[in-house]
C-alpha cells in the first residue's frame, strides 16, 4: 500500500521486487514463474514472500516455479528442487534428495556442510570456516 503512490523509479530494488510479485499475483495465475524472487530483500521480506508463495500453492493450487541461489530458503519452502550445473540437470527431487554434500560440492566446487534445520528437519547448507 505504501508503494501505491510512488513511481517505480523511486523505490528500492527490494520494493520493486515485491511490487512485481504483487502485480503478478493480481492476475490470478495458475502458474507463477519467478527468477530470484527474494533477491534484494531483507530477511523479513524474504520470509514473507516465501510464506505467501507456499500458502498460495497449498490453498489455491498455484504452481510456483522459481530460480534461486538461496539453497536454504529453497529447502524450507520448495517441495521439489532441480539442481542445474552449466545448463545440465544434475538432480531432481525433494530437498533431502538434492541437497547432498557430494552433489553440492560437485556443482559448486567447494566443500559444504549439510545438516538438518532444528525446527523442520529439512536440509540446511552452510560453508565451513
Amino acid at each position: 500500500v505504501h508503494l501505491g503512490s510512488r513511481l517505480v523509479t523511486d523505490v528500492s530494488g527490494g520494493e520493486r521486487q515485491r511490487a512485481v510479485i504483487a502485480r503478478a499475483l493480481t492476475q490470478v495465475p495458475q502458474v507463477l514463474l519467478l527468477d530470484e524472487p527474494t533477491a534484494f530483500l531483507d530477511l523479513h521480506h524474504q520470509l514473507d514472500i516465501a510464506r505467501i508463495l507456499r500458502r498460495l500453492n497449498r490453498e489455491r493450487g498455484l504452481t510456483v516455479i522459481l530460480v534461486s541461489h538461496d539453497l536454504n530458503l529453497a529447502s524450507q519452502y520448495c517441495d521439489q528442487l532441480m539442481m542445474l550445473h552449466h545448463g545440465t540437470i544434475m538432480e531432481v527431487g525433494s530437498p533431502r534428495d538434492v541437497l547432498r554434500p557430494d552433489l553440492l560440492e560437485s556443482v559448486y566446487g567447494c566443500q559444504v556442510l549439510v545438516d538438518r534445520h532444528p525446527q523442520s528437519g529439512l536440509p540446511r547448507v552452510s560453508l565451513p570456516v
